[in-house]
């Protein structure tokens, strides 16, 4: 019994007291990432819609670690590419109608990021680390489609009120092209976990958050969201020496 008691004392002083797999000062390279793909499609009667998205970006950087605190400087780089496409078919008589339409955005952000992270022992090597992160640099990309259409309509030979089988028709196409080159900012405060396996390698995970933002220097082109969504979660590990 004695013995007994003795281990499940000796493990549960472990447990609860063995956060010694984080020193207190070192300098901490981290690489952060999250990449995320996203399909819609939609077909009702005789319209079709869809749209393709892929999300990806990292995150480099390095900082000082003191009293379970660090402050990181570091780069990031994020690319966006949507591709999105629509037909529409009215095959209403006599007129029938047919669109079609295709878009495609490509933005590529990079810039600099100033971050600080608190580091909360939860349970042995396990820590919330709540970081609060500020970035600044610049998107640049382009908008890009086509749209076309072209209209069927029946004509008459001798009675208006009869249709000849055959008809004309009237096309239009139309090609599009945006450059887009703006500055951002934005200020976020998100909640993290953070795992150490050992004094000098650890993997921590960032999820989601409070978020600020303003493009283009202009308050009135700014957003506030509030996401906690898996799908763009981001990843990342850290090696303290």
């Amino acid at each position: 019994m004695k013995t007994r008691l003795i281990l499940f004392s000796a493990f549960y002083a472990m447990l609860f007291c063995s956060y010694g797999q984080i020193s207190e000062n070192g300098f901490v390279f981290r690489l952060d990432g999250t990449y995320n793909e996203s399909v819609t499609n939609n077909a009702l009667a005789y319209n079709y819609n869809g749209a393709k998205g892929k999300n990806g970006g990292v995150l480099l950087s390095m900082g000082i670690m003191s009293k379970h605190w660090l402050f990181g400087v570091g780069f990031e780089y994020n690319h966006n590419k949507i591709e999105a496409g629509g037909t529409f078919y009215k095959p209403t008589e006599p007129i029938r109608t047919l669109s079609i339409e295709q878009s495609n955005v490509k933005l590529n952000m990079y810039g600099g990021v100033l971050y600080v992270s608190h580091y909360v022992p939860v349970l042995r090597n396990l820590y919330f680390t709540p970081g609060f992160y500020v970035g600044y640099g610049v998107i640049k990309g382009d908008h890009s489609g086509i749209f076309a259409s072209k209209v069927e309509y029946p004509f008459h030979i001798e009675d208006p009120d009869k249709y000849h089988s055959s008809s004309t028709s009237a096309s239009f196409f139309e090609y599009y092209q945006q450059d887009i080159s703006m500055p951002y900012f934005y200020m976020q405060l998100s909640p993290e976990l953070t795992w150490f396996f050992s004094n000098h390698f650890g993997l921590n995970l960032q999820m989601g958050g409070f978020r600020f933002d303003v493009l283009d220097s202009d308050l009135k082109n700014s957003t506030k969201q509030i996401n906690f969504n898996p799908s763009f979660w981001k990843l990342g590990m850290l090696l303290k020496i």
